[in-house]
Parts: structure tokens; sequence; C-alpha cells
């Protein structure tokens, strides 16, 4: 009787409690549906996202291993190699085997298997965190906490719908595209098929997995990387307060932060930029073994590989080996060459890809082929340089001061450190020990030489004077930032040292970078519709202004209409029942063809369009802004060609959507 009165007491303290609280949150629901499952998503999206990271560790670690650098550092160039592998991996296999779910899990799982291992010698790197935490000076830390704040509003952004201007271009879109075929296989509606794919073929991986945001998460990633990759490599040689200033200079640009979380591809350009400018210093370092010149290469072959701007990386590598051995041009000529292999076999499977699907290797661009033919050739290479001489020798202080995200030009906001600070790094270079000199030597050579290509660039083309062109070398930029900070705080004004005063200027600049991304977060509603309690059609609304109202009236046209954008290019949103503008350069093309209006509308209609969908605001934008692409004449055709056409429905007089017939 005793038992049973202590079985009976046991029970009922377990199921009392449990039945009273299952009761009151029958009626007490602490959050809805759409929460739990947008939650079930983030954190699915996470969790694949670091799968994704290090079964890239994994396979760099499998053939990178013992590297003679700091743990972090070593988990960043085998990660970064991994994840140059992985996309040429997932390429073969989209392109002969398929994309579909089933395909991709099983790529996963396999290549997980095997790698198992190596995944667990990476994963353990990571532990080197805590060293270099605990190593760290009280305001050092400060600095990783404000760079985690501000790296935290660009995580929320990856987690919530895309809504950036190049991922709805393409970057989102291609994968989109590859998972809609089954197959990657060439898009004859986006031009963009024919560029390097390194980033869209992982966030293709990404996206099969883990849904449209699963990508962007991804991104972020390839952030979280570089910043350990950076600290990493200079804190064994500078120490943390280099180190971290580096990192601070890098992350105090709100367009760094900020772009982690868009979905681009520009992170894993700097990631490639990274682990070039590393396999650099320590080929440097250890008897010239050939293995990282090869290395380096390879980096900067995958970095061309991802986006052909990157390519820049390429001749700044050769411009250090010029360098380094200046007085023997048999030496030169050879490094070079073993380095030139190293970029060759990483762009050589996108070359080959091209010349197999449109018989152009470097399609889209100077041949004719598939559906690029003379006229859109043309059209594409009318660009003019932008700015004037002072853009070619103040080029840093201009990218500096004048760069602002969206803004013309530069377009960037890189934060006032990596100039700040860099232009002090020559302080007291002839107390550092080797090591030293050879870091503060090769970053110098970094710079100097994307200073003069940049600089070159911008003057043949606007289009590279662009600060996010030049992603793979920031590294360098940021190593003599954090040199610099180093040189300055030794300087003493009588009593009073010069670290602390500067130190404070990080952290102020890192405080309002942080606030400054944080109420961008804020603004745009970001949080809320990454967790479900914002509906989505109300955040593209948010952000994309009457974009968004524009899709879902083209995605609710009867079942057999099919819409061409005119001057719009964003086609993520409305695929498979639309055709974008990829290049703004449709009209122009056709109306060049053929300047009968009757003609042109009769095309249309043969090649399936019922509806056409114009971006107004942009085609007054370019009337009042003159642009060689876009010549008047071209315009106002388009404009008397609309009178011909019926609206079905005009969106804030900002898009019209017409009846072609």
């Amino acid at each position: 009787m005793k038992k049973s009165s202590q079985w009976i007491a046991t029970l009922s303290a377990f199921l009392i409690p449990l039945l009273v609280i299952a009761g009151y949150y029958v009626t007490h629901k602490p959050f809805d549906l759409s929460f739990a499952l947008a939650f079930t998503l983030i954190i699915w999206r996470l969790l694949l996202a670091g799968w994704i990271l290090s079964l890239a560790g994994g396979l760099g670690a499998h053939l990178l291993h013992r590297l003679p650098l700091h743990p972090l550092a070593a988990l960043t160039v085998q990660a970064t190699a991994g994840l140059g592998l992985l996309a040429l991996i997932i390429l073969l296999t989209g392109a002969l085997i398929g994309t579909a779910l089933g395909w991709m899990a099983v790529l996963m799982i396999g290549l997980s298997f095997l790698l198992r291992r190596s995944i667990r010698v990476w994963l353990l790197e990571w532990k080197a965190w805590r060293e270099v935490i605990q190593a760290s000076s009280p305001a050092e830390r400060w600095i990783g906490v404000l760079i985690g704040i501000a790296l935290s509003a660009s995580l929320w952004t990856a987690l919530a719908p895309p809504v950036k201007y190049d991922a709805l271009v393409y970057h989102l879109t291609l994968p989109q595209a590859y998972l809609a075929a089954g197959k990657i296989t060439h898009v004859s509606w986006l031009m963009m098929s024919g560029y390097p794919q390194n980033a869209e073929m992982l966030y293709l991986l990404a996206m099969a997995l883990g849904g449209a945001s699963a990508a962007p998460v991804l991104g972020w990633g390839f952030a979280l990387l570089g910043l350990a990759g950076l600290l990493g490599w200079l804190v064994e040689a500078w120490g943390s307060r280099a180190a971290w200033t580096a990192c601070a200079a890098l992350f105090a640009g709100s367009t760094l932060v900020l772009s982690s979380g868009w979905g681009y591809v520009d992170w894993l350009g700097l990631l490639f930029g990274l682990g070039c400018l590393i396999s650099l210093d320590i080929w440097q370092k250890e008897v010239r073994q050939r293995r990282y010149l090869m290395l380096a290469g390879a980096f900067s072959g995958m970095a061309i590989g991802t986006k052909y701007p990157f390519g820049m990386l390429a001749l700044v590598g050769l411009v250090v080996i010029g360098f380094l051995f200046r007085r023997s041009l048999r030496q030169i000529f050879r490094h070079s060459l073993i380095f030139s292999l190293g970029v060759f076999l990483f762009v050589l499977p996108w070359l080959a890809k091209n010349y197999l699907f449109t018989g152009n290797p470097v399609y889209p661009f100077f041949f004719p082929a598939a559906d690029m033919d003379e006229i859109r050739i043309a059209i594409y290479f009318e660009d003019e340089p932008y700015g004037d001489w002072r853009d070619v020798f103040l080029l840093p202080l201009r990218a500096t001061i004048w760069g602002v995200e969206g803004g013309p030009g530069y377009g960037a906001s890189i934060g006032p450190l990596l100039l700040g600070f860099g232009l002090l790094a020559g302080l007291n270079w002839h107390k550092g020990n080797e090591p030293q000199r050879q870091i503060l030597q090769l970053t110098a050579v970094f710079v100097l030489a994307t200073w003069f290509f940049w600089a070159l660039g911008g003057r043949y083309t606007a289009y590279f004077l662009q600060t996010r062109m030049f992603y793979p070398m920031l590294p360098a930029f940021a190593a003599l930032a954090g040199i610099g900070f180093l040189a300055a705080s030794s300087v003493q004004i009588g009593s009073i040292r010069l670290q602390r005063v500067l130190t404070a200027m990080v952290i102020m600049v890192l405080a309002f970078t942080a606030l400054e991304v944080q109420l961008d977060l804020l603004r745009r509603f970001t949080p809320q519709a990454a967790l479900g309690l914002l509906e989505t059609e109300k955040y593209l609304e948010r952000n994309t202004g009457w974009y968004q109202p524009a899709m879902e009236a083209v995605r609710s046209l009867p079942e057999d209409s099919h819409t061409l954008l005119i001057y719009e290019p964003r086609a993520f949103y409305c695929r498979p029942v639309c055709t974008p503008d990829e290049n703004l350069d449709r009209w122009r093309r056709d109306w060049t063809r053929n300047r009968d209006f009757n003609a042109i509308r009769q095309q249309w209609q043969q090649e399936g369009f019922t509806h056409l969908l114009v971006f107004r605001s942009g085609v007054q934008f370019m009337k009042e802004n003159p642009d060689p692409k876009h010549p008047m004449a071209s315009l106002t055709a388009l404009e008397e060609f609309l009178t011909t056409l019926p609206v079905v429905e005009d969106f804030g007089e900002v898009y019209q959507l017409y009846l072609l017939k």
C-alpha cells in the first residue's frame, strides 16, 4: 500500500503540472504555425550552411593537411580550396546527372561519408578561437563583439526572402533555373549563364536542399570564414592588436557587412583573394615550395571562376612574382608559368562548359553565339569611364570618401579604416622581424598593383571602377591597416601614447557601422519577415516598391500567358511565366533590326509573348541621364511603340503592363 501511494504521488507530480501546462497552451498559444515553420526553416538553413562549409573544409583538409599556418588561417585556406573544388563537382554532377533534390542529397551525404575523418579534423581546428579570444585584450574583444553585432544584421537579411538587385537578376535566378530544368544547361533567356559560376553552383546546392534563402545564408558563412582566416593569418606574425584591427578595418565598411547577406558572389571572391595572399606568403617563407605557388594560382583561377573581373587577382599575383624575382627574368618566367598553370586549371572548366553549350568559350562576350548576336555584343561594350584624373591618382581616397552604397562610380561604402591606418603601415617598418617585413612587403606590393589595375580599368569603363570588382584584393588592404595601426600605436606624444586614442577610434567606427546596419535591418522589417511575422509579399513590397505588385500581376495572368520584361532584368519572382531584359538591350536590339512597330510586335507574338511589362521609371531615368547604351532615339521610339498597345494595368506609373495584340 505504501509503494502504491508512492507510485501515485510520483505519477501525480509529473502528470498534474504537465496537464495544466498543456491545457494552458491550448488556449494561450505562444506562436502560430507560420512562426513555427519559419523558425524551423531558419534552424535547417543554418545547419545546412554549416554542413556545406564543413564538407568544403573536409575536402580541403584532405588535400591540404599540415599547412604551416595558425589553425584559423589553415581552416580558412582549406575550406576556401574545398569550396572551389565543390563548385566544380556540382557543375559536373548537375550537367551529367542532374540537379534534382535526390541527386544533391546523395552528393552531400556521399561526400560527407567519404570525408568524415577530414571533416572532423577540420571542425576541431575551430577550437583555436578560444585561445585567440583568451589572449586578446578587453578592447580587442570589444572589436570582436561589434563585428558580431554587425554580422548578425546581415544574417537576418540572409534568412529573409531575397530582395537585392543582382541576386534577383542572376546570382539566385541561375540556380533557380537549373533546378527548374533538372540539370545544368544553357539558359537561353539569361546571358549570364555564360558567366563563370562558382558561387552559383554552391548556391544551387543550398537552394536544392533548403530553398531560396539557404543560398544567402551560405554566402554569409563566407564572411565568417574570411574573418577567421584574416585574424588567424596575422595573429602569429603581428600579434592580436594588428590582427583584430585588420578585421575591424575590413568589417567597418557597411557594404562589406551588408553584402554578406545579399546572396551575392563578392565574399567568395574575397575568400579566394585571401587564400591567394596567404599562399603567396607561405611560398615566400617556405623556401619557395612550388605547391604553394600553384595553390596561389589555383585560388586566382577560382576567383576568375566566380566573376571575370576578379581576374585582376591573377594579374596582381604575377606582379608580386615579378617583384620578388626582379633580378632574374628566368626566375620570373619559371614561377609565372607555375602560377599561371594553377590559374588555367580552374578557369578551364568554365571555358569548356561555354564551348560545349554555345560554341563560344567566353560566351557571352566578343563572338556571336547562341543568343548573343553582333548587336547585343556591341551594346554590351558601349560604356564610358567614370570620373577624371583624380580617379587615378587619388583613387583610394575617393573610393573611401565618395564611395557610397548604391551611389555613382564606386558604388560601395568600405569604411575609413582601410585607408586611415593603411597609409601608416610604413612607419617603423625597419623594426619588424623577418616574417613581419615579408608580410608588409607582400601586402604593399598587392595594394600598389591593385591601385594600378583598378585605376587603369576605371579609365576604360565605369564598370571596373566599382569597388566590389576588387573584393579579392581587400584582405591585403586590411592587413596593411592592421600593421599601420600597430605602427601608429607605438608613437608617443609627451606622456600620451596614441594606442588608447587609436583603439577608441577603431571601436567608435565599428560601433557606428554596427548601428548603421542594425538600423537598416529595422527599417526594412527584415527579422519579422525571416521569422514569418510579416507576409513575404508585404516584405517584398516594402523593399522593392512597385516591383512586387508588378510581379504578382504577371504571375496572376491567365495560364497560357507569357510576359516579356522591358528594361527590367529581375525575373526571380516571375519565372517561368516571364522573360527578363537581362542586359537592358531587348528593345534596342529588336528596334535596330527592324524599325517597323508591327513587325516587332509580330516577332514577339511568334516567340510566345502575350504581354509586355515595361519599367517606365527606368526609361524616364535613362532619358534624363544620357547613356551610350540607351540612345534617346531608341527610348523615344519605345514610347511611341507603347502608344500602340492597350494598357492592362499601371503600377504607380513605375511599371506598366501591356497586352500584345
